[in-house]
């Protein structure tokens, strides 16, 4: 069974709503900080809402936005068969990312500022690059492309 399939159509329905994908990205540097502070309570908090985030908000009007495409991109991205962390650019910045994460955390439990920091910006970098390549793989394989393409020609 194919990840898309676990997850339902009504999981990515409602993760492409602009609300869930803009207050997602904060919530790792907030895990690190609170790892960092020794809050335990704002590492609980974030974990639930990490966890219920994508179903929290309402399936959007309109999925124009450049966070929801990143989500219509990686819905097909594994649809169409790859992996979260394949040889490919978009599994090379994935893994990069969990790395970086990792380091960061790290960093987190020793109370490193400058660990945190570096470990939390790249993957952060990785993310936001990660989510640039799905808009654009998106863009490049949406539904009716074809029918797009020869309506301009």
């Amino acid at each position: 069974m194919a990840l898309t399939d676990a997850l339902g159509e009504d999981f990515w329905a409602r993760h492409t709503n602009p609300w869930s994908g803009y207050t997602r990205l904060p919530m790792g540097p907030i895990l690190l900080l609170g790892l960092y502070r020794r809050d335990w309570r704002l590492v609980g908090l974030t974990l639930l809402y990490v966890a219920s985030n994508p179903v929290l908000f309402p399936e959007p009007e309109t999925k124009d936005a450049w966070i929801s495409r990143s989500v219509l991109g990686e819905q097909r991205w594994l649809e169409d068969g790859h992996d979260v962390f394949e040889a490919s650019l978009p599994g090379a910045l994935n893994g990069l990312n969990a790395v970086a994460y990792c380091y960061g955390l790290y960093g987190a439990y020793k109370r490193n500022p400058r660990v945190t920091a570096l470990g939390g910006g790249v993957a952060l970098t990785c993310k936001l690059v990660y989510l640039h390549v799905l808009v654009n793989y998106y863009d490049e394989h949406a539904p009716n492309q074809d029918d797009a393409a020869g309506a301009t020609a």
